[in-house]
Order: structure tokens, then C-alpha cells, then sequence
């Protein structure tokens, strides 16, 4: 799931969001679609405050000698901690990832659907996330999925974790012990806020091409 987002946002907005935040060039990757591999911004903290740099969506791991044809743009978060190399980067290298919607493709009787979704506010959602990096492919990261709450569930099973203001900082920060319990409860869906759908026309075939292709 969550094999496409978009980034409208402004960088007047993210600092709004995130207090201190350094953008670095002012560089904000504002898009109507991002795929994978493309570069996206990626927020992380640091001593002097957050931080927003350039990663490419894809995890590729530090130990690979070679970069997978594939690497996953997703991850189940439960059950990560558990696994020895992404438990690690859950650990130590968390991010959130700027979206102001997300698109998922619903099945219907007369084909798939893509469907928009974004925050019922219209603000921007922050997607949970973990990178790392690898000495040719440079930073790349990948964005954690959980159960669909309320809203998502009648298109998709899956949807990303999104977390709030007060849990992205929390996300972010530095724990003596990885925070399991509040890590676990951001994980339910019930909690999660409801989000907006919206069904996008498909583009009309002309008499043409229909004539074309018939």
C-alpha cells in the first residue's frame, strides 16, 4: 500500500510545524506524485532542533554490498522490533515523512479506483518512517504501515501511520529504552483520526483512441 503520495505543502507550513526546523537550501519537494525512488523529504531531530534533508524512498540497508532491485517503500510496523536489522533502525534512526495526501487504488465493478486521501483539516499529514545509510545509494528511507482505521479500511487494509504533532515529537526524540508501549498504542486504529477520501475521475478515453483501440 502506499505506493504513491503527495507533498503540496509550503515551506512556511513545515516550519510551522515543526519549531526550529532547519530546511537546510529551503529545498521542499512539492509534487503531485511521488513514486518510489524518488528523493522526498524526510524531517529528523538533532541537538539543535529538527532537521529536513533530501532521502530516497526505498530502504536500502547499510550492510548490502548491492542495492535490491526492489527495496521496500513500506514496512509492517508490528512485529519490527522484533526483526534484528530494522529493529535496529527503529531503535536509532526514525523519521517522518511530509505527505499531504496519500492514494490508494480501490477495486470496483468496473475497475480500479484511485482514491485521495488527506487530513478531514486539510493539514499536513506526518508519516512514521525509519532510514539509514548506504555508501552508494546515499540516505534512503521507508515509511511504516499498520492496520486502516474507520476511514481507509473500505479501500485498503493498510494504510501509513500517521502521528500527530505531540507524537511526531515524541517519534523523533532520543529514549534511553526504545518506548514499546507508547510504540505499540500509536499502532491502533481506533485512535487515529479520520481522514478524507476522495474518489479521482479516471481520464476519458477520446472517440479516437476508443476507435483506435476497439
Amino acid at each position: 500500500m502506499c505506493e504513491c503520495y503527495e507533498l503540496k505543502a509550503s515551506s512556511r507550513e513545515l516550519v510551522r510545524h515543526f519549531k526550529q526546523l532547519d530546511l537546510g537550501q529551503r529545498e521542499v519537494f512539492r509534487r503531485a506524485e511521488m513514486h518510489p525512488t524518488d528523493p522526498v523529504l524526510m524531517v529528523t531531530r538533532n541537538s539543535a532542533g529538527y532537521l529536513a534533508s533530501r532521502a530516497r524512498w526505498g530502504l536500502v540497508g547499510s550492510f548490502l554490498d548491492l542495492e535490491p532491485l526492489n527495496p521496500p517503500i513500506n514496512l509492517h510496523s508490528e512485529g519490527l522490533e522484533a526483526k534484528p536489522f530494522y529493529g535496529k533502525l527503529l531503535k536509532r534512526n526514525r523519521c517522518l515523512i511530509p505527505a499531504t495526501a496519500f492514494f490508494e487504488w480501490q477495486a470496483g465493478s468496473g475497475g480500479k479506483r484511485k482514491v485521495r486521501i488527506s487530513d478531514s483539516r486539510q493539514k499536513t499529514l506526518m508519516l512514521a518512517g525509519i532510514y539509514d545509510q548506504h555508501r552508494r545509494a546515499g540516505t534512503t528511507c521507508a515509511i511504516l504501515t499498520m492496520a486502516a482505521n474507520d476511514s481507509v479500511a473500505p479501500i485498503h487494509p493498510r494504510m501509513p501511520v500517521i502521528l500527530t504533532q505531540e507524537e511526531g515529537a515524541f517519534w523523533l526524540a532520543e529514549h534511553d529504552e526504545f518506548p514499546s508501549d507508547a510504540y505499540a498504542e500509536m499502532l491502533q486504529p481506533a485512535s487515529r483520526g479520520a481522514l478524507l477520501t476522495e474518489v479521482l475521475a479516471e481520464p476519458e478515453i477520446s472517440p479516437q483512441l476508443a476507435f483506435a483501440f476497439a
